[in-house]
């Protein structure tokens, strides 16, 4: 179908994302000197973040991700500090990560780094961006977010060597393998782009594309689970296709048949698909 092409074509120039970060400590947990020996770590960890080079494509628009991290127990190793930590991830939209099994060590005089060695504090935040950038990239094209959930699962293989610090990360790699390989996330994921595209094309006021593409992205989700449209995955939340906002939109283009069959299917929301 050339309009899936026409479509495919023009995200695949768009693709690329910088990041734009809002970090944001909570230290109550730790004692006062501990948490003077944080200050300004904040800002430290969104200018790295910022300056990084995700992506190598010259077209380029910033992706807001907003990371807070939970500062629970810390001890002193030699020269680090080591601690335990709960982080949170999350874009405006369609995807929230949590993980509340965190260790790490920090020695603030030899400053942070990503893209490098493996470490074991910023290791976990660029894992999460990865799964960030990977979800936007799988609205812009068919499974366009394969090369950095890649990247991601690269990371829980380095982080097997750091076996003091290694907690959490067996569920890491297999979350980020199921987006990769499972035939319930690969076919989710492609329905996906097909109904973010006819969002697009709603919004441009083109009917006729949107149709197709919402038709095409219904199709593929009905041949999986409804519980797939939103998953949560060990607190996690991805939030693939927006129930609500896609009733609304069939409403307004009197799409009836496809409302009427996924009230068929999501049955458990049956309600939204009335007219």
């Amino acid at each position: 179908m050339p309009v899936f092409i026409l479509m495919l074509s023009c995200a695949a120039i768009a693709s690329a994302q910088s990041i734009k970060s809002e970090v944001v400590l909570h230290t109550k947990a730790l004692s006062l000197e501990e948490q003077r020996y944080l200050d300004g770590f904040d800002t430290e960890v969104a200018r790295i973040i910022d300056e990084f080079h995700w992506s190598e494509s010259k077209y380029q628009y910033e992706l807001p991700v907003h990371i807070e991290i939970f500062f629970e127990e810390y001890m002193l190793i030699g020269s680090y500090h080591k601690y335990s930590a709960g982080v949170l991830a999350a874009m405006r939209q369609g995807v929230q990560l949590r993980d509340n099994r965190w260790d790490f060590k920090l020695n603030r005089e030899l400053g942070l780094y990503i893209g490098e060695q493996y470490d074991t504090f910023t290791g976990m935040l660029e894992y999460f961006i990865w799964i960030c950038l990977g979800f936007e990239a799988d609205r812009l094209s068919v499974h366009g977010g394969t090369e950095y959930f890649e990247k991601a699962r690269l990371l829980t293989e380095q982080a097997r060597f750091e076996s003091r610090y290694y907690n959490g990360w067996d569920e890491r790699r297999e979350l980020v393998e199921a987006l990769i390989i499972k035939k319930t996330y690969k076919n989710i994921r492609k329905a996906s782009f097909y109904v973010k595209a006819g969002f697009h094309y709603i919004d441009k006021g083109d009917t006729e594309n949107a149709r197709n593409y919402l038709r095409e992205g219904v199709r593929l989700a009905m041949n999986g689970s409804p519980k797939m449209l939103v998953v949560n995955n060990n607190d996690s939340i991805f939030r693939f296709i927006d129930r609500e906002r896609l009733s609304i939109v069939l409403k307004d283009i009197e799409e009836y048949d496809l409302l009427d069959r996924l009230a068929g299917w999501d049955t458990e929301y049956v309600n939204l698909y009335e007219y």
